[in-house]
């Protein structure tokens, strides 16, 4: 005699082992999601997952933003006081700040990070300080040949992430 397998508001029904989804909803899981932020219209994507991950789970949203200083060459024509990229800085935290905004506005309980540093090599350190329970990150669509020679971040990241990983 088979055995039916049907959905219902609980999970499967049918199949031994699986548990409704309510069971995997405990406080101690999923309680820091990290999303990883460049403020493309990429990123809205994994922010949007993220949102929905958070409310399924009751958890803490982290936007993160890494910032790196664009490099300049000749460093001796800039005099001691100057700085280059100010009004960058600025404009980027601004779009941050803009975008944590809306988060909040659909998830209240999200916060932003705003940091200095190489997101291949600060993303692992950041979520293992926020003792991360899932990473969600977004994969760029068109930046083909960046992707052909360097490889994609979320490779980079994949490889040293203390959590799991959802790549959208």
């Amino acid at each position: 005699m088979e055995r039916g397998i049907q959905m219902d508001n609980s999970g499967f029904s049918g199949l031994p082992g699986c548990l409704p989804l309510e069971s995997f909803r405990s406080s101690e899981r999923l309680r820091q999601i990290i999303v990883p932020v460049d403020l493309t219209r990429d990123c809205q994507t994994s922010v949007d997952y993220a949102i929905r991950f958070a409310k399924a789970f009751g958890s803490t949203l982290n936007l993160l933003y890494l910032y790196q200083e664009p490099y300049v060459a000749d460093q001796s024509s800039r005099s001691r006081g100057c700085d280059l990229f100010k009004e960058q800085r600025r404009k980027v935290f601004s779009d941050f700040y803009k975008l944590l905004v809306e988060t909040r506005n659909k998830y209240p309980d999200s916060i932003g990070y705003f940091e200095y540093g190489n997101p291949d090599r600060e993303i692992d350190v950041i979520a293992r300080q926020l003792h991360a329970d899932l990473l969600i990150v977004s994969i760029h669509n068109g930046k083909w040949l960046e992707h052909l020679l360097f490889g994609r971040h979320a490779d980079r990241i994949l490889a040293k992430v203390p959590c799991p990983l959802l790549i959208v």
